[in-house]
């Protein structure tokens, strides 16, 4: 595997505080953006701990450089304008002015702003993490873990940004990015949740195909998104890690499944808490009934199916960390373990976890044999569809780390499986130290 910096700044900083948050059990937004139309200001991350009702999301900022009195009450003043609860101010270096810090200390305490100071080796943000109810990673490897993950995902998206720039896929490239900064950025400052569902839902239904429609637009077929054919490029990127830009198109497609489904999630909380007075869902600026409109009608249905259960509300956390960090497969040869160490970084219990992973196939039926997974032959996965290798890879590695091995060899395997976890292996570590001509390819 590629190697994490050991001196993070800047976005690697911010990845290393989102890997902390994700790997204790909160849903983690990064990067989000207001747009009004151009580029207003950001925040570096969000968390949501969906473990507590009412639901509890922050903001934080990540310096890593220096910083004053002027940041916080930057950072506070956003917060307030946005509507926020207060959040964290994660800083690698101490205040400019050492006479600061009192004055920073009586603002923390005035605003509800809460710091966290991640030092180098960032050992010592335990205690800070306990002190706000947030529990120790169930594994500790899995802050490590997610930088990769994080790291993956940027990397993809220059993957994008030189297929656009090369000339390889630009209008799916383009609509790619557009399609990016609607899941990641608009819905994020939609105050209502039934128009966050709905244009999230609008959004799915019109970008299905956008990996099938990169592929053929790199074999020059041109950009048809209603009905791509199929292509040799597509399959290539589906099961060898070939062509990165179609493999960033799966990610995105997959990230935009998430959001819907935390979405969902999102509205069953406002329900419950009585924030929603009906049940609908606008769309398009028009108000329907949740079970009623066409485009909502199998949404609603698999919200009322599994709210019922006591992990519900878990179901964001739970798919972020098996898209991202298990990399959307399972190893069916050594299920307890793999429902063990899923349960304990999720919070789904273990017997649960079968149901839970029906997920997919309530809120998106498809009319493919098994639904969305498949027990590839030959090997001992069993894998969720259309999963780009790149994020395959991060998963292949979370199993040498769990397992505790170095090479997929030692895992035992007698048939495909540890070439098929290597080729992935490989694919993330490609993408990781690859030059911007490797990332086109």
């Amino acid at each position: 595997m590629a190697e994490l910096s050991k001196d993070p700044k800047h976005w690697e900083l911010e990845h290393m505080v989102a890997a902390h948050f994700t790997s204790r059990g909160c849903f983690v937004e990064q990067g989000v953006t207001l747009r009004d139309p151009d580029d207003v200001s950001d925040i570096d991350v969000v968390w949501t701990d969906y473990r507590s009702a009412p639901l509890d999301r922050r903001p934080v900022e990540v310096k890593s450089g220096e910083w004053g009195i002027g940041d916080l009450l930057k950072f506070y003043g956003w917060t307030r304008f946005l509507g926020l609860a207060p959040g964290q101010f994660a800083h690698r270096e101490e205040p400019r002015r050492e006479k600061d810090k009192a004055v920073i200390a009586r603002l923390g305490a005035k605003t509800g702003i809460e710091l966290l100071h991640v030092a180098k080796d960032a050992k010592d943000v335990s205690a800070q993490f306990a002190s706000w109810g947030l529990p120790e990673p169930a594994q500790a490897y899995l802050p490590g873990l997610w930088r990769f993950s994080y790291w993956a995902r940027k990397r993809l998206f220059d993957a994008l940004q030189q297929g656009i720039k090369r000339g390889i896929c630009p209008k799916s490239g383009e609509q790619a990015k557009e399609y990016r900064r609607l899941v990641n950025d608009a819905v994020f400052f939609e105050p209502d949740v039934r128009s966050r569902f709905g244009s999230l839902i609008s959004a799915h239904f019109q970008h299905r195909m956008l990996a099938k429609t990169a592929a053929a637009e790199t074999e020059g077929q041109g950009a048809n998104f209603d009905d791509p054919p199929s292509t040799e490029t597509f399959k290539r990127a589906l099961y060898y890690g070939h062509h990165l830009p179609v493999q960033a198109c799966f990610y995105l497609t997959h990230r935009a499944r998430l959001y819907v489904l935390k979405t969902a999630v999102d509205y069953w909380a406002a329900r419950e808490a009585g924030q929603l007075p009906r049940k609908t869902v606008i769309i398009g600026g028009t108000e329907f009934a949740w079970s009623d409109a066409e485009l909502t009608r199998a949404f609603s249905a698999a919200v009322e199916n599994l709210c019922g259960y006591s992990w519900f509300p878990l179901l964001p956390v739970f798919w972020q960390t098996f898209l991202w960090a298990w990399g959307g497969f399972l190893l069916r040869d050594r299920l307890d373990q793999e429902y063990a160490a899923l349960s304990a970084q999720t919070g789904i219990p273990e017997e649960a976890i079968p149901t839970a992973l029906t997920a997919f196939d309530r809120f998106f039926p498809i009319a493919e044999a098994g639904g969305w997974f498949r027990d590839v032959t030959g090997e001992q996965r069993r894998t969720l569809k259309q999963m780009p290798a790149a994020m395959r890879g991060i998963g292949a590695h979370q199993r040498r780390l769990l397992f505790g091995v170095e090479q997929y060899s030692e895992l035992g395997f007698t048939d495909w499986t540890t070439n098929r976890l290597t080729t992935d292996n490989n694919t993330v570590v490609r993408l990781l130290e690859g030059d911007e001509e490797e990332l086109a390819k």
